[in-house]
């Protein structure tokens, strides 16, 4: 487990409430705009249409949603604390972010029904894994319950020689180790799902998806090391 006293919730919201009050709305990630707008020989994923929807598992500061929404898809977002998530509202209002797209919940227990969303995307956020307790699987399940038979999932998660895991320390949970030199400040102590490569990440959603796009993040950028795997996988048609 992740160091006793942190509580997810409590850091990730205080956190935000100072974010939120000091910067305005950040761009998308650049590799999220490639994966939905770009044309790739390796990327099979087809381009959203309007009036699909989208489920943006870990929305953070909410930078994704207005994007999504300017491709026309109908945009949700969750977020770990209720604060946090009253907050996204009275920011996302005046961008067209109905408040009712903006809920409390994480990668372990999503509200929503199964089957709700065309796309699901868990940008840097899958991977957190001391919320709830829950091993990798449980994550990999839940995001794939809330996805359409033929929907399809992007996710990304760091490699082990991300800037994150500079530090850390082997969690008793196989697979995960424990933050403790976060540059940020606020992951101290949270417990991480460590992929080796893109085929062990892969591995987890195997039974349930039969397309699968791979790529890769190395960027080392002014002395942080952005080394992120990516997978975009398409949920099969029908259950194995």
């Amino acid at each position: 487990m992740s160091t006793p006293d942190y509580q997810a919730g409590n850091q990730w919201t205080g956190h935000f409430a100072g974010h939120f009050a000091n910067h305005a709305l950040a761009y998308p990630a650049e590799y999220v705009i490639r994966i939905f707008r770009g044309s790739y020989p390796h990327l099979a994923m087809p381009k959203p249409q309007s009036g699909q929807s989208v489920l943006d598992v870990g929305c953070g500061d909410g930078r994704h949603l207005p994007f999504f929404a300017s491709l026309g898809l109908d945009a949700h977002g969750v977020e770990i604390a209720a604060p946090i998530v009253e907050q996204l509202r009275g920011r996302l209002a005046p961008l067209g972010i109905a408040a009712d797209r903006l809920r409390v919940g994480s990668c372990a227990s999503l509200p929503f029904a199964d089957a709700t969303f065309d796309y699901v995307m868990a940008w840097n956020s899958a991977y957190y894994m001391s919320l709830d307790g829950a091993d990798f699987t449980a994550h990999a399940a839940e995001l794939t319950r809330v996805l359409r038979p033929g929907g399809w999932l992007v996710i990304s998660v760091p490699k082990p020689s991300a800037f994150i895991f500079a530090g850390s320390e082997p969690a008793p949970t196989p697979g995960c180790r424990i933050v403790r030199q976060d540059p940020f400040g606020v992951r101290n102590g949270e417990m991480m799902r460590v992929f080796q490569d893109g085929a062990e990440l892969a591995a987890a959603f195997a039974t349930e998806y039969d397309t699968f796009c791979h790529a890769d993040i190395h960027d080392d950028c002014f002395g942080f090391a952005y080394h992120w795997f990516l997978l975009v996988a398409r949920k099969k048609e029908t259950a194995a």
